[in-house]
């Protein structure tokens, strides 16, 4: 069953060129979990505890406020979540459902940060795609706020 788990990590974008010797190394660090539409699989202020690694499915990223509740991104395979949470030792942001029936691989918060010490690319790649993300986050609030103040503007001047 690892080898078939190894061969998934293999295939997705974050680790392309891995061999299937080193993806299983990164797949018995953690857990394989298969999880079940609308099942949570950690709330927004929950203690980081653990990294989630998409392998197959659909997972929500969202959040409530003023009993509403928004949806911030869909994560698919090859997709890492709740790692900021575990490296800077704070709850977490955002809360993550299951969309679709999905296969995840779970590292416990100290697996996941031993597997950064031990392999300097695996480190590169999951910074570089947190930092993109984070960025994104960025890009996406900045364009919100100039939206938000062009209409402001135009109703002013309406």
């Amino acid at each position: 069953m690892s080898d078939e788990y190894a061969a998934m990590v293999t295939a997705l974008p974050l680790f392309n060129g891995y061999t299937i010797p080193g993806a299983q190394r990164i797949v018995r660090a953690g857990k394989i979990n298969d999880v079940a539409k609308g099942e949570v699989l950690f709330k927004e202020g929950d203690p980081p505890d653990f990294v989630l690694l998409v392998l197959k499915g659909t997972l929500q990223v969202y959040v409530e406020r003023h009993g509403t509740e928004m949806v911030l991104t869909e994560a698919g395979p090859s997709t890492i979540l709740g790692e900021l949470a575990v490296l800077c030792g704070m709850p977490r942001s955002a809360s993550v459902r299951v969309v679709e029936d999905s296969t995840v691989l779970q590292w416990p918060a100290s697996e996941f940060r031993g597997l950064l010490v031990k392999d300097v690319s695996l480190s590169h790649r999951i910074f570089r795609e947190s930092l993109r993300t984070l960025i994104d986050k960025e890009k996406s609030l900045i364009e919100s706020l100039t939206d938000d103040d062009q209409v402001k503007r135009s109703e002013q001047t309406a």
